[in-house]
């Protein structure tokens, strides 16, 4: 049976976020908080896009932050990033929130593990997961969530 993996780190990633900014603590993973998509952060999309299984030679969690990805490290062995403008979604949900979030998961070596597509249940309609597993519903984030596994899985 599949875990949802980011279901645990959702929880925990976005704790991390709101004490990021208590001045209690420093970020725990690269960050960047530029949500205007950067050109850099075009390449960055655009290199992606162009690889096969979504993770170009080359692009890491670090590249990405430095082209504007928001990255966090949730604590439970990976940094999550988010694309730029639209980030991770929020705990609790936001009531009208974006249709879709896509995040990409790496390893704390920076070692691509997967992409995650998380869907509002308004518009999950039965249709297949990406990734051949079914789609499974993640209740404090109010979304489906669909794992889609490095070629290398």
């Amino acid at each position: 049976m599949r875990k949802p993996v980011f279901c645990c780190l959702a929880v925990a990633a976005l704790s991390l976020v709101g004490c990021a900014d208590s001045g209690t603590s420093a970020p725990t993973a690269p960050t960047a908080v530029s949500s205007q998509p950067t050109s850099s952060a075009s390449s960055a999309a655009r290199a992606m896009a162009e690889s096969k299984s979504g993770h170009a030679v080359g692009v890491t969690d670090l590249t990405l932050a430095n082209a504007g990805w928001p990255c966090i490290q949730p604590g439970n062995g990976l940094v999550l990033c988010g694309t730029p403008g639209l980030g991770l979604p929020p705990i609790p949900p936001a009531a009208d929130g974006q249709p879709t979030y896509n995040i990409m998961a790496f390893t704390l070596d920076h070692q691509f593990v997967h992409k995650v597509k998380l869907l509002r249940p308004d518009l999950y309609h039965g249709q297949p997961c990406q990734g051949g597993e079914a789609w499974v519903f993640v209740d404090f984030l109010n979304y489906y969530e669909c794992i889609i596994p490095s070629e290398d899985e």
